[in-house]
């Protein structure tokens, strides 16, 4: 009698301790209990930049010919346009908008 109160006892405490283990919702389709692990996939996802987003499909590109061939004409003489360097005070307020200019 004895006996089958140990085993059954010894079975209890490793079934008991197998419970607990996070690898059962880790290796498995489980969702894991009460959001374990959301807040690091929710992190993931609003840091992390979609490497295929929906645009990338679209190739029809607006590009003018002439002007591409002026611009690399101008790279060649090394006469490039130095681009507009902008400011958040520089930005103008929008139409509607209460921001003073």
């Amino acid at each position: 009698m004895m006996k089958i109160r140990s085993v059954l006892g010894l079975a209890m405490l490793a079934s008991s301790i197998a419970a607990c283990d996070a690898t059962m919702y880790r290796d498995s389709g489980t969702p894991a209990p009460g959001g374990y692990g959301n807040s690091v996939s929710q992190n993931n996802a609003v840091m992390i930049i979609d490497p295929q987003p929906a645009t990338a499909a679209n190739t029809d590109l607006d590009l003018d010919g002439r002007r591409a061939g002026i611009a690399i004409e101008r790279y060649r003489q090394n006469k490039v346009i130095p681009p507009i360097q902008m400011r958040t005070s520089d930005v103008l307020p929008t139409k509607g908008s209460t921001a003073a200019p």
